[in-house]
C-alpha cells in the first residue's frame, strides 16, 4: 500500500487535524514513510494566519517536491479553505482539500490517488470566498462535530507512529473576528463536542496507551457556547479529571478572560492537571487591545496574573505577544515591555505584526515600519530568553518528577541517541539513551545536571540522567 507523510504548519488544532488524517489513512491500510524521498504522497496541512504563513506553506511544497519530484502533494488546512483556487496554482500541488472536508479526507485522498489525471484538482466542495469583506463563514455548510468534523486521533493497534501525547480537538471554529485574523473564514463558526463525547474519547485514548492529552481547538474559550449558551470548559475539565484515568491533562491556548477561578482551583487540586497555561495575550495596552478587537483590557490582564501569582502550584506560563501592530507607538511598546517585566510568566512567543490580506487590520492607520517591528520583536525575544534561562539557572541540580519520555532526538552533541520529554510544568528534558523502545512513554524522575539553549528557537532544555 502507498506510503505517506503528514506535514503540519501552524496551531495545535492543525496538529490535531493532522493526527486524525494520519489515523484515518492508516486505518485504510496506507503506511507512513520515514522521509519524503520514500513517500508517494504527502499531506501539507497549511496555515494562513498571516501572509508570511502562506509563504511558509508554499515553501514547504516546493522543498518537498525538490526532494521527491514524483511526489503527489495534497494541500489542505486554512489556506486551502480560504482560497482553494490560489492553492491549486501552487507549483507541485496535486490536489486541494478544504477544512470543511477534512473529516472525509482519507476517502477523498484514496479516490484521488486512483485517478491518473495530471491536472491538479479540488477535492470536496470548497470554493473561494472572493472578496472577504462581503462574505461570512456562515455562508458555508460546516459539518457539526458529531458528523465527524472534529476527529479523534486514534491510531490502529501496532501502528509505527504510536505517540505518548495526543492533541484532542474539542472545539472548532471561532466567532471573535479579531481585526488581524482570518481564521474564522478558514475554520467556520464555533462548534463543540459534548462533554460525554470528550470523556469517552479520552477513555479510548487512555486504553490505547496515551499518557497525556492536550485539549485544543480553534478557540477553546468558545467551548460549549454553541450547545449550552455559556462557557463549559470548567465542567469539562472536572469531568475529565474525575471520570478518567488519564495520567496528564494539558490545556491549549486561552484568552486572559478564560482562565477562571474554578480552573485554577482544579489545577491546584488535581496532580494530573499539568501546571501549565498558554495565554493568548497579544498585548497589554488597552488601546492596542481595542484596535485588535480583543475582549479584555490591561486591567483584566493584571487581575489574571495577580490570581496566578497566588497559586501554590506554580504553573509554567507561555504567552503569545504581537508587536508593531498598527497604532502601537514607541511609548506603548515600552509600556507593554515594562508591564511584562513585572508579570510572572515563563516564556514569550513573540510575533512581529504581519499583514494578512483581507483583514480589517490592513486598513488601520499609523502603520509601524517593518524594521521597527523586527527590532521590537528582538527586544522581547531577548527578554523572554533571559526570563527562561533564569528559571533554569535557579533550579540546577533539582529532581524533575513526572517527566514523560516521548522519543529519540538529536542531542547537544549532534547525535540522535537522546530521548526527550517534558515535565508536568512544561520544562523540556534531554536524557542520553539508546533504549527508546523500553523508555518511550514512561513517566520517570530525572536528575537535572545542566541545561542548554537553542538560540534559534528560544528553547531551553535540561540535560539530565534518569534517577535510580
Amino acid at each position: 500500500m502507498k506510503k505517506f507523510m503528514v506535514k503540519t504548519l501552524g496551531c495545535k488544532a492543525n496538529f490535531a487535524d493532522g493526527q486524525s488524517i494520519e489515523a484515518d489513512l492508516l486505518a485504510r491500510g496506507f503506511s507512513t514513510a520515514a522521509k519524503p524521498e520514500d513517500a508517494e504522497f504527502i499531506i501539507v496541512n497549511s496555515c494562513t494566519v498571516t501572509d508570511e504563513a502562506d509563504v511558509q506553506s508554499q515553501k514547504m511544497v516546493r522543498d518537498l517536491k525538490k526532494k521527491n519530484p514524483l511526489l503527489r502533494v495534497i494541500f489542505t488546512g486554512c489556506a486551502a479553505e480560504v482560497d482553494p483556487e490560489a492553492s491549486l496554482r501552487i507549483p507541485g500541488v496535486s490536489a486541494v482539500l478544504g477544512n470543511q472536508n477534512k473529516f472525509e479526507a482519507a476517502a477523498l485522498i484514496a479516490n484521488h490517488l486512483e485517478s491518473d489525471s495530471p491536472a491538479p484538482v479540488i477535492l470536496g466542495g470548497v470554493s473561494s470566498y472572493g472578496e472577504l469583506k462581503s462574505r461570512h463563514p456562515m455562508d458555508r455548510e460546516w459539518p457539526l462535530p458529531e458528523e465527524g468534523a472534529i476527529g479523534s486521533p486514534m491510531l490502529p493497534a501496532g501502528s509505527s507512529t504510536f505517540r505518548t501525547r495526543s492533541f484532542l480537538k474539542i472545539q472548532e471554529g471561532c466567532d471573535s473576528f479579531c481585526t488581524y485574523c482570518i481564521i474564522p473564514y478558514g475554520r467556520g463558526p464555533a462548534r463543540s463536542l459534548r462533554i460525554e463525547a470528550v470523556v469517552q474519547r479520552i477513555q479510548e485514548l487512555v486504553a490505547s496507551g496515551i499518557r497525556e492529552v492536550v485539549l485544543t481547538g480553534t478557540n477553546i474559550g468558545d467551548y460549549g457556547v454553541d450547545w449550552s449558551g455559556s462557557f463549559q470548559l470548567d465542567p469539562l475539565l472536572e469531568a475529565i479529571l474525575t471520570r478518567t484515568n488519564l495520567d496528564r491533562l494539558r490545556i491549549g491556548s486561552l484568552d486572559p478572560t478564560e482562565i477562571s477561578h474554578r480552573m485554577i482551583e482544579l489545577m491546584e487540586r488535581h496532580e494530573s492537571f499539568c501546571p501549565h497555561f498558554h495565554v493568548s495575550l497579544q498585548h497589554t495596552e488597552s488601546k492596542i487591545l481595542k484596535l485588535m478587537k480583543r475582549k479584555y483590557s490591561k486591567e483584566t490582564v493584571l487581575e489574571l496574573f495577580k490570581r496566578i501569582s497566588q497559586m501554590k502550584r506554580k504553573p509554567f506560563i507561555g504567552m503569545d505577544v504581537i508587536v508593531g501592530f498598527p497604532g502601537e507607538t514607541a511609548a506603548e511598546f515600552e509600556s507593554m515591555r515594562n508591564t511584562l517585566v513585572e508579570l510572572p510568566w515563563s516564556r514569550l512567543h513573540v510575533f512581529p505584526y504581519s499583514e494578512r490580506e483581507g483583514t480589517p487590520a490592513t486598513r488601520l492607520p499609523e502603520v509601524v515600519e517593518r524594521s521597527q517591528r523586527k527590532d521590537r520583536a528582538r527586544n522581547l525575544q531577548e527578554l523572554s530568553l533571559k526570563r527562561l534561562t533564569s528559571l533554569f539557572s535557579g533550579s540546577r541540580g533539582r529532581q524533575l518528577k513526572g517527566v514523560l519520555l516521548e522519543g529519540m532526538v538529536k542531542g547537544p552533541d549532534g547525535k540522535r541517541d537522546w530521548i526527550s520529554g517534558y515535565s508536568p510544568d512544561y520544562q523540556r528534558v534531554l536524557v542520553p539513551s539508546r533504549e527508546e523502545l523500553s523508555l518511550r512513554n514512561s513517566i520517570v524522575e530525572v536528575q537535572a545536571e545542566n541545561w542548554v539553549v537553542d538560540r534559534a528557537s528560544g528553547e531551553v532544555s535540561w540535560i539530565g540522567a534518569l534517577h535510580e
